[in-house]
């Protein structure tokens, strides 16, 4: 997911969030969503890209034969609204429906 954030927002030097990485499947489809922040090496406009839009929570899947791809990023301010991005189950037991 890193990877896929990177390539899709063309910013480095990120990590996921302690705390902040919910992960489940349906069918064989994965699901992701995690928050990142500055990793080592963090440049200023990484470090901007992250208080902007990387501050909230950012969606991925991964569907069979396929890598992980950047679906899309909650609203800010933040809603923590996994369910337009992921299953409703899945929301439910990440505590963000």
């Amino acid at each position: 997911m890193t990877q896929a954030w990177e390539h899709a927002k063309g910013v480095g030097h990120i990590q996921p969030k302690p705390g902040n990485f919910y992960y489940g499947s349906c069918g064989t489809t994965r699901y992701a969503a995690v928050r990142f922040e500055a990793g080592a090496g963090a440049a200023g406009e990484d470090r901007v890209q992250l208080q902007d839009e990387g501050s909230g929570l950012q969606f991925f899947r991964r569907t069979p034969g396929a890598g992980w791809g950047f679906v899309g990023s909650d609203a800010y301010p933040a809603t923590d609204d996994c369910s337009r991005f992921a299953p409703a189950d899945l929301a439910r037991a990440w505590n963000c429906s």
